[in-house]
């Protein structure tokens, strides 16, 4: 059995803390362990920020949509801007000399660290971030 959850934010920061608290009521009622809860709230809170700050671009007329996927083997989550997009592939390494100071740019690899699968996709109605928890 499937069972989802939906849920908008306007693209304001407070958004960020809205979509980590919806993670934690979410995760708390599935049988998965504290750090398995955190990975995914840490997820949530990065992919949400990604959406707000370089997807909209904090414009509150956009929406970022979070949607939890539950089922008994996995938690897959997707997070929707509404921006214009980015290939991923062009993101620069952080771990690179040059790259390795730098504050930002670590958003792909934090989800890569934390979550079973993640997957990018550019859409006409914005980007997608695909992650996947398996239970």
């Amino acid at each position: 059995m499937k069972s989802v959850i939906e849920k908008q934010f306007r693209s304001r920061l407070t958004a960020v803390v809205r979509a980590e608290r919806l993670a934690g009521r979410i995760t708390r009622r599935l049988d998965l362990g504290e750090n398995e809860c955190m990975d995914i709230a840490i997820a949530v809170t990065e992919a949400v920020n990604n959406a707000v700050l370089h997807g909209n671009h904090q414009r509150p007329d956009k929406l970022v949509t979070v949607r939890f996927e539950l089922s008994a083997s996995q938690v897959r989550i997707i997070v929707r801007d509404q921006g214009s997009g980015f290939d991923p592939d062009l993101v620069a390494d952080p771990l690179t000399p040059e790259n390795i100071i730098k504050p930002n740019g670590r958003g792909l690899l934090i989800l890569e660290s934390l979550m079973d699968s993640v997957q990018v996709k550019t859409t006409p109605r914005g980007t997608e971030v695909i992650m996947v928890k398996r239970r």
